[in-house]
This record gives C-alpha cells, sequence and structure tokens, in this order.
C-alpha cells in the first residue's frame, strides 16, 4: 500500500512538472541573479529547468548563480563579444559617477547593449549545435528579459510557444505599450527617467519624450531568423503573443500605476527572508560589527564600483566618517588604494567584497548607504533598514524616489559626495533621527505580510502558462486602436463638430429672431406714425 502511496505522489509530480528555459546572458551581476531566483524557485517546485547563460562580460562566467537549478548551459563569448563586454566594464559606465544620467548620456550606453546583442546573435549562429542540442528538451515555455532581443532567433528556432518575458526592472515604458498597457506619462516615470510620480511640466515634457527620442536616434535593430537565414523576424508581433510578463516591482513598493492582468508583480522574489535570516556573519564580521554600537554599511553596487569615483568624493567620505568617531563604517572598496585617502581613521573598515544580506540582516548594522540598484533597494526594504540613496545611473534614480516616498529612506545627489558637511548631515539625520528606522521597519512588516508572496504569483503564472500558452483572452484590443481612436480623440472631434455647429445654428437663429423682433418693431412704429 505504502509503495503504491509513493508510486502515485511520484507519477503526478512527473504529470505536473514543466520544462522551462530560462534564457540570461552573463552581461550584468544584478540581472542574471534576478533570472537565477526565477530558475531555482522553478526547479525548487519539482519543474525541469534548463538555464541558458552565454558570455557576455567574462568575469561573471564562473559564478554559481544558480542553487538548485542543475542543467547550466553556457557558451563562451567570441573576441569581438568579449570586446564588447570589457567596454561595458569599463569606462562607459564608470564616467556617470560624474556625469548626468540624461538621454544624451545614456544613449551611447544602449547603442553598446544593442550592439552587443547582435553580436551575441551571431555568436549563437556560430554555435547552432548548442540549440540543437536545447531543441531535444522540448521546453513547454521561455523566460527571457524583454530587452534581449537575441532571445526572439532562439525562440523561433526552437518552436518554443509559450513566451514569458521578464523585466529585472520595475516595468519598461516599451514593453508596456506593445503588450496593450496604459501608457500615463503624466504620472509614470520612465524606467530611466530621474523622476517620480510628482513631476514638474518640464519634467512631464521630458518624460513624454524619452522614449520617442530613444527610438528615433537608435531605433530597433533587426534581427535574422536562425532557421531561415536573411529572414527578418517581427519581434514586435511575436511579443504581444507572451502569455505574461514577469516584472521585477512590488505593488506595496513600486508607485502605483495602471496594468494588465498579463502583468505579474514578483518584486522581491530574490529576497527570501527566512533564508537571510538563518545566514550568521562569520567570527571576522562579527567581530567587526562589535567594535561600536552603531555600524553604517557603504555598497555602491558591483557595476558602479567605489573604485571608479572621483578622488573629490572620496576624500568628502572619509572626512564626514571622521566626525563621527563612534560609528564604524564598513565601506565595499574594490581596489587596494585606498591607503592613499583613508587618513588611517580607525573607524572605516575597507573590503573588497561583503556579505551584504547577512549584514543588512544583522541588528548591528544601523543604515545602509547604497546607490540604489534594484536588488540592494529590495533587500534593505525587506530587511527593515533606514537608507541613504545616492542613484548613480540608469533606473537607479527612479529607485531611490520610489523608497525615499516611503520615508525610511533619503535621497542624497552624487553631485553633493564632495561636501562632506551635507554628508556628515545626511548620517547623522538618518542615524539619529527615529522616524526613519520607524518607518523602514513598517514597510518591511507590509512587504513580509502582503497577501500573495513574489514566490506563489511566480509560480503560479509560470505553471499556468506552461499548461495553457498563450492566451488571446489577455490581449487587449486596445493596443489595435488608431491614436484617434485609442485617446477617442475622433469622439471630441465628432462632439467638437456638432457643438460649433450647434453654436453656429443657434447663432443663425438668434441673428434672425433679432432680425425679424426688429422687422415686427419697424412695422409697428411706421403704423403709429
Amino acid at each position: 500500500m505504502i509503495k503504491f502511496v509513493v508510486f502515485l505522489l511520484l507519477s503526478l509530480n512527473f504529470v505536473n512538472s514543466y520544462n522551462y528555459l530560462v534564457f540570461c546572458p552573463l552581461f550584468g551581476h544584478s540581472h542574471t541573479t534576478f533570472f537565477a531566483q526565477i530558475a531555482d524557485t522553478l526547479s525548487d517546485a519539482g519543474h525541469n529547468v534548463t538555464f541558458f547563460t552565454p558570455t557576455i562580460v567574462e568575469k561573471y562566467e564562473n559564478m554559481s548563480y544558480v542553487k538548485s537549478t542543475k542543467h547550466v548551459v553556457k557558451l563562451k563569448a567570441s573576441e569581438e563579444l568579449n570586446q564588447l563586454g570589457v567596454r561595458l566594464e569599463s569606462n562607459d559606465i564608470s564616467n556617470f559617477w560624474y556625469r548626468e544620467s540624461t538621454i544624451s548620456e545614456i544613449l551611447p550606453t544602449i547603442e553598446l547593449f544593442q550592439k552587443m546583442f547582435l553580436v551575441q546573435s551571431d555568436n549563437i549562429f556560430d554555435n547552432i549545435g548548442v540549440l540543437d542540442e536545447l531543441k531535444n528538451k522540448k521546453f513547454d515555455a521561455i523566460i527571457y528579459e524583454t530587452f534581449v532581443l537575441v532571445a526572439y532567433p532562439i525562440i523561433d528556432y526552437l518552436g518554443i510557444k509559450t513566451q514569458i518575458p521578464a523585466i529585472s526592472m520595475t516595468h519598461d515604458i516599451d514593453t508596456a505599450r506593445v503588450i496593450g498597457e496604459t501608457i500615463m506619462t503624466s504620472a509614470v516615470a520612465d524606467t530611466m527617467a530621474p523622476f517620480g510620480d510628482r513631476m514638474t511640466l518640464i519634467e512631464r515634457t521630458i518624460n513624454s519624450l524619452a522614449s520617442p527620442i530613444i527610438k528615433t536616434f537608435i531605433g530597433w535593430p533587426t534581427y535574422y531568423s536562425f532557421t531561415q537565414p536573411g529572414k527578418p523576424l517581427d519581434y514586435m508581433k511575436m511579443i504581444p503573443k507572451s502569455t505574461f510578463l514577469l516584472i521585477n516591482s512590488n505593488p506595496y513598493m513600486d508607485f502605483p500605476r495602471p496594468t494588465i492582468t498579463k502583468t505579474v508583480q514578483i518584486g522581491g522574489i530574490s529576497v527570501d527572508m527566512g533564508i537571510m535570516r538563518d545566514v550568521k556573519v562569520d567570527q571576522e564580521w562579527n567581530d567587526i560589527l562589535n567594535i561600536r554600537e552603531i555600524n553604517v554599511l557603504i555598497s555602491f553596487g558591483t557595476v558602479q564600483q567605489s573604485q571608479f569615483m572621483p578622488s573629490s568624493y572620496k576624500a568628502a567620505i572619509i572626512e564626514a566618517c571622521s566626525k563621527l568617531p563612534n560609528v564604524t563604517f564598513i565601506w565595499k572598496y574594490e581596489a587596494d588604494d585606498y591607503n592613499k585617502f583613508n587618513r588611517d581613521l580607525p573607524n572605516i573598515i575597507f573590503r573588497k567584497w561583503i556579505p551584504q544580506r547577512a549584514l543588512l540582516v544583522d541588528s548591528r548594522v544601523n543604515v545602509f548607504f547604497t546607490h540604489a540598484g534594484l536588488g540592494s533597494v529590495n533587500e534593505v526594504s525587506y530587511s527593515g533598514k533606514p537608507a541613504i540613496l545616492c542613484p548613480i545611473f540608469a533606473d537607479q534614480m527612479r529607485n531611490a524616489k520610489m523608497l525615499s516616498r516611503h520615508e525610511g529612506a533619503v535621497e542624497f545627489s552624487k553631485f553633493n559626495l564632495d561636501n562632506s558637511e551635507k554628508l556628515e548631515t545626511v548620517l547623522k539625520e538618518v542615524l539619529y533621527n527615529p522616524k526613519y528606522a520607524e518607518n523602514a521597519l513598517g514597510l518591511a512588516r507590509r512587504l513580509e505580510k502582503q497577501p500573495i508572496k513574489p514566490k506563489q504569483l511566480l509560480l503560479k503564472h509560470c505553471e499556468f502558462a506552461a499548461e495553457f500558452g498563450e492566451l488571446p483572452s489577455l490581449d487587449p484590443y486596445s493596443r489595435n486602436m488608431s491614436y484617434f481612436s485609442y485617446f477617442m480623440i475622433d469622439i471630441f472631434l465628432i462632439l467638437s463638430v456638432i457643438v460649433i455647429g450647434l453654436f453656429i445654428l443657434g447663432f443663425y437663429i438668434l441673428k434672425n429672431l433679432l432680425f425679424i423682433v426688429k422687422m415686427i418693431s419697424f412695422k409697428k412704429n411706421t403704423k403709429l406714425e
């Protein structure tokens, strides 16, 4: 009897398991971490997951991003692709320490990404045998980043019918527009725009024109079919056929905005507080945290590294830290040259790597000074720690405004990093004003008790998509409507014509009535005479 029950359970697990392909080129740590978490969540639920991670940036090649997902497929970068990866890691992005994150400044980076993925498409086509092996898996669904357009030749070649695109950022205006979401540029900032939900006239103008300007100057690249080389793929028609769109946004943290049923918000999926709380710091970090009662963690992420910041910024941070001798500052600094500016201050600890998650959940860490990358924003939010958010470029600007509106964090301009007095002021404000700790804990409790956890949303929607495939019923007709019809301009024009017509008619009638009255009055006066 027991054997039969075990066999039945195993059979049910086999019947209900699906084959997923998670496609994530190695070009950014946070992007890969997000997709690795998706892969592991599906694997933990008993599904067969293949994690396809062709290399772009070489330093990520030997990193282990997935844990429970066992089938990982890698592909070496070609020489040309490798050089583009080097460019991505070099001054192309580090220059944003002292440059504005405007459209004109971001355009070269977007062009680099487009070139990068086009070259990767060629590299995959040159190693088509890798896809031939994957084709034998007969995947039920594929999950991929929306702007990684090389995914579409892969989808076409493998014949995968069910698409579940994902965005490792909070949202993407262009993708939202393509799938039929309502685009409110008056109140919803573009991912790369440094605005919140309350914009001035000039900010709303910039926000509305950002996407059209990028498309005008860069446009959409052409990708060709691997099955029929030379045949361009109309991926703009493929995107709306997606069953769901997964976005790294959490409704209890992000700005509210209109979405459609197809959009699934799984923000915070990479943060598992149960696991984070179980991870304790080792003895070295334990000793560091015990030196002083107050500890501040400083980290600007893996892309925008501290070692590349201007010398004036480093000097000002050191000066500000020197004014707070009762605070231990743990600074993630990626080079060995800190002795040139450190001044041998005993309350600053430099490390090339830090156990960020373990430190954030440790009660002895009081404040997190961060670049507002979405991964760090999610981690500090769930951890309930106050934060100083110093965004450098791209979506970090919006992320900082998103979290600071909950009043458990403050936004600090990168252009003030050379001002030690302002740094000292903001550090004291967040450290010693209790409202920041209270509000940060309040947000953490709300995230912890949200009705449906992000992992559940991901799992249920991915299983649903694998079972039922494309869902035309979720495809809003509004995306096929003309601009005039969608915004009811045609109705307003008709109403305007009617109103103007009635006004003219009324004026004509009134004019004639006045004329008749005048004539009658004239005749009466004539008779009286």
